[in-house]
């Protein structure tokens, strides 16, 4: 009976001893990818981090194939900070760019189209997020096969 106390308790400082030392991460700049989101109701998502400002800081780029709530509408795309969902935008929308605040920093998503084999028919976005003019996250979204 004695051992098993040991035991349990040795195995229980390793647990606690493993959550004391966690470390925050640090990986910076994963670079550009491609994703598929051509599946009906299905979010997806791509993080990255970079220095903004000095400061590690995470961006998500999301994407869904379809908007609107019976699902017929273009396709929409989503960013934010720290895996937030801080703003939201049709495609239609992000060919200009959208721009907002974001705790004092300018937050800004602009995709340019993608076009199929074809060169006639756009199949995707390629999107970059920026924060203060510096580059955050990007990832380029693949709607239709």
């Amino acid at each position: 009976m004695k051992k098993l106390s040991i035991v349990a308790s040795a195995i229980a400082f390793a647990l606690l001893g493993g959550c004391a030392a966690y470390k925050p991460e640090t990986w910076v700049n994963r670079g550009p990818t491609t994703i598929d989101a051509s599946e009906t109701g299905l979010i997806y998502c791509y993080d990255d981090a970079n220095i903004i400002d000095g400061e590690r800081m995470v961006g998500t780029l999301c994407a869904t194939p379809t908007s609107g709530f019976f699902m017929q509408g273009e396709p929409e795309i989503k960013f934010g900070p720290w895996n937030r969902k801080f703003m939201s935008a049709l495609v239609s929308e992000t060919t200009k760019g959208v721009e907002l605040d974001y705790k004092g920093k300018r937050a800004f998503l602009k995709c340019s189209p993608v076009l199929g084999a074809d060169s006639k028919v756009e199949v995707g976005r390629d999107c970059t997020a920026t924060m203060n003019d510096q580059h955050l996250v990007s990832a380029k979204f693949i709607f239709k096969k």
